[in-house]
């Protein structure tokens, strides 16, 4: 991802919640439904034998030859072809593998973890934070995410170069880590893999001139890493992305003073063909994606569908293309940024009819997506109302992520960006991820505690994996007994310490069922009831306070302003009222028996209003009501004298039929 100047996006009047509670997805993988597109393809002439390259005398190169220490420079050049036929899209839809697993669509970037090395030395000395990284992972794997992209870096404290690659810093995250949550590596390739303190191997000396078969100093170099790598992991890197960004890439643009922005095609084609061969030759199941490229858009052109036409027709990726067959990478990847959905549907079309006139149809992978937002300030009740940001972040996700199926079948595999926002709040891409992992101010806490999650989080969550969504109804436990209840009527279990809590202070008829599963809000496990939301205090463990409620009438009431009150008569108490100095408001009649009678102060907390009508979004039935700091109270005339006449109002319902309980 590179900066790029904000867009505007359309965030249409939904009903969001309904939308991610209720989200079914047609994963439609047959063609678009809309009218077939006409598209040119190259078709190239039939070659023998390797192809004759212009500019070195009667040499004839292999264009499949990895080594060559001949430093002669030849720049290529190869006539047009002239042979061309016309063919539907359809065609190329029908390549693509109809039996793909649709949850295979689900990707992400992540924290590198290079980056985790040394981060927690108390617990994981001289290794990386495996705490963290565990804890972002199954997260991700909550969520539904299929495949991690994360980058390769070499070191960066070699006096000479190139730098040599740690591999503790990869080693348990790739062998272990991603197979047991059943998720699938996308390794980045990217400026990071020749990485040193020598800047003979900066960055920039990619576009140094190269020899007569498209190499130089610095891309044999990394084909080498790409070696050791492939040679290391195997299949347990399921994909390698060659490059990132290469047709507009920041890194270049840094080390250059922004003379050279983009890596010459002639030589990314060079290093994708022995970046393929490479890894094929070691590791044949592995998939090799080409391209990486950022949406360019300037002057009213695309720059970056110019820049992979030429590597399309530089002289080796054609070569190699009429001696094999087929194009020497498994999918192009793009990151499509700064577009509507409407302008992703649209560009992936014509990204498919680039690849259609060279005739590749290899499908079409977004390794990156994404949209910033950022969540509003900490409340103390844990649940915070969505920003515009964040809806409008919620929504893009939403409509890529169910239109592209449907209407681009072609595409693969999305990759959102990313996971979690970075930890600078300077940093241009701070905003751009799903949660925030910060134990305080702007450093990552140690062990990744989601918080907040954005409303995003939930979406994807609701499209990738709806079964984790906490409001998701369960099986029935195996070990259901006497402290495992299972309720039928909301699909949901109940287990001690909140089974424990539920049965000491009133039960059903007190709480209501339970209405979500156990999950966690800042590192707290919170279970939602039909009036109220458990909490687990893990330091309170063994007291009064190991379970309590959630502030959901203070949530309740966030935009509300009672009148503070007096005391009646002046008095602080008597026989009929309470009075509370802390929220000058007083407490009496059949709302002060039941409080009383209840737990008082420690179940409930302190009334937060007066007495006043309000109508009950549950019937529509307006009541008698006082709200509290963890309830509502409603007076039921009609059950008057009875158990029920005094009854707290269904705060764990509303709270869940609004978005920003899921944080």
């Amino acid at each position: 991802m590179r900066v790029a100047p904000s867009s505007r996006f359309r965030v249409r009047q939904i009903g969001l919640v309904l939308l991610v509670m209720a989200l079914v997805i047609p994963w439609t993988m047959g063609s678009s439904a809309e009218a077939p597109r006409s598209i040119v393809i190259a078709s190239a002439p039939e070659m023998s034998g390797p192809e004759e390259v212009a500019d070195s005398g009667d040499e004839s190169v292999d264009p499949v030859e990895l080594d060559s220490d001949d430093d002669s420079p030849a720049y290529f050049a190869v006539e047009d072809l002239d042979n061309w036929m016309t063919v539907s899209s359809e065609d190329l839809v029908a390549e693509v593998n109809p039996d793909r697993d649709p949850a295979e669509f689900f990707g992400m970037v992540g924290r590198d973890p290079w980056y985790e090395y040394g981060t927690n030395p108390e617990d994981h000395p001289n290794d990386v934070n495996r705490t963290f990284l565990e804890n972002m992972v199954a997260d991700m794997a909550d969520m539904g995410v299929r495949w991690i992209r994360f980058e390769f870096r070499a070191e960066t404290d070699v006096p000479e170069g190139p730098g040599p690659i740690d591999w503790s810093k990869h080693d348990w995250f790739i062998n272990e880590l991603l197979p047991s949550y059943d998720i699938q590596a996308l390794a980045l390739l990217g400026s990071g893999l020749v990485g040193d303190k020598d800047r003979t191997y900066q960055f920039k000396h990619i576009n140094d001139r190269p020899n007569q078969i498209g190499r130089n100093s610095y891309t044999q170099v990394f084909i080498k890493h790409v070696e050791q790598i492939a040679d290391r992991y195997g299949d347990n890197i399921a994909a390698f992305e060659i490059l990132n960004e290469p047709n507009n890439n920041q890194i270049l643009s840094w080390e250059t003073n922004g003379q050279v922005e983009e890596v010459d095609p002639l030589i990314y084609g060079r290093l994708v063909i022995d970046s393929y061969n490479t890894i094929k030759e070691i590791s044949p199941d592995s998939q090799v994606v080409a391209g990486a490229l950022l949406h360019h858009h300037l002057d009213g052109v695309d720059q970056h569908f110019d820049w992979m036409d030429r590597v399309y027709d530089s002289v080796h990726v054609r070569t190699y293309k009429s001696t094999h067959g087929k194009h020497p990478w498994d999918a192009v990847s793009i990151h499509p940024y700064f577009l509507t959905a409407d302008g992703v549907i649209d560009h992936m079309h014509e990204f498919r009819d680039l690849q259609s006139s060279y005739n590749d149809s290899s499908p079409l992978w977004l390794t990156e997506i994404g949209l910033e937002a950022h969540p509003p300030r900490w409340t103390s009740f844990g649940i915070m109302d969505p920003t515009d940001s964040e809806l409008a972040q919620a929504q893009f996700m939403e409509e890529v992520y169910t239109r592209l199926p449907e209407e681009t079948p072609f595409v693969e595999r999305a990759f959102w960006f990313k996971y979690e926002d970075f930890g600078n709040p300077r940093d241009s891409y701070a905003g751009w991820g799903l949660v925030r992992l910060r134990a305080s101010g702007y450093q990552y806490g140690p062990e990744a505690t989601p918080w907040p999650r954005k409303l995003g989080h939930f979406v994807y969550q609701s499209m990738a994996r709806p079964e984790m969504v906490p409001t998701h109804p369960v099986p029935t436990p195996d070990d259901e007994g006497d402290r495992v209840r299972y309720f039928e009527s909301t699909g949901q279990e109940l287990r001690d310490p909140f089974l424990q809590y539920w049965e000491d202070h009133g039960g059903l008829s007190m709480f209501g069922y339970p209405v979500t599963r156990v999950f966690e809000v800042r590192g707290r496990q919170v279970q939602y009831f039909e009036r109220a939301r458990f909490e687990f205090w893990p330091e309170n463990t063994g007291t009064q306070w190991e379970v309590q409620l959630g502030l959901l009438g203070r949530y309740e009431t966030r935009y509300h302003s009672f009148e503070r009150q007096d005391p009646p008569d002046g008095e602080t108490a008597t026989d009929e009222w309470i009075y509370f100095d802390q929220t000058r408001q007083f407490l009496a009649g059949a709302f002060r028996d039941y409080w009383e009678s209840n737990g008082g102060l420690d179940i409930f907390g302190y009334p937060i209003s007066p007495e006043f009508e309000e109508e009950n979004p549950a019937d529509g039935e307006t009541y008698v009501v006082q709200y509290f700091e963890r309830a509502r109270f409603e007076w039921h005339p009609d059950l008057a004298g009875t158990d029920y006449e005094v009854q707290l109002g269904l705060l764990g319902n509303q709270v869940l039929d609004q978005p920003g309980w899921r944080r």
